[in-house]
């Protein structure tokens, strides 16, 4: 069974699922089902929005995917906060096409902790946010202040 649990933030409530100690999923558009329960996960949601951008490094997550999914999300969990990567560099890095890493970043269940929001196109574009460009343009604003 899932422990679930919502923390509000500037761009909306965000639905936290952990599996064991470890943050599973977390996603904007809707709660998980599962026994709701404040976690330590969740106050470090809350200090990442109230300026410690660090907050979530080292949170353990425990999503579902492939392992080479689960090689670009390790290479995306490397990304400073405050930094960018476009999917060329991760590409090169891993030795893999880019579209292969737009496709797992795409996939990424954890977004934050695994932040896919700081991956941008060759040209700059904030383009394939899940969860929209605004937030993803928020979000790397925030990590710069």
């Amino acid at each position: 069974m899932l422990r679930v649990d919502t923390v509000e933030t500037p761009i909306g409530p965000i639905h936290l699922a952990l599996r064991g100690d470890a943050l599973h999923a977390l996603r904007f558009d809707e709660p998980f089902e599962g026994t709701r329960a404040p976690t330590p996960i969740s106050d470090q949601v809350r200090a990442y929005f109230a300026g410690n951008v660090r907050a979530l490094d080292g949170v353990a997550v425990d999503p579902d995917g492939t392992p080479f999914q689960r090689r670009v999300w390790a290479a995306l969990r490397a990304i400073p906060p405050g930094e960018t990567r476009t999917y060329g560099e991760l590409a090169r890095q891993l030795g893999t096409h880019p579209r292969a890493v737009g496709s797992a970043n795409g996939s990424n269940p954890v977004c934050l902790a695994i932040p896919c929001h700081r991956v941008i196109a060759s040209d700059g574009k904030l383009c394939g946010y899940a969860w929209g460009e605004e937030r993803k343009r928020w979000l790397l604003a925030h990590e710069r202040r």
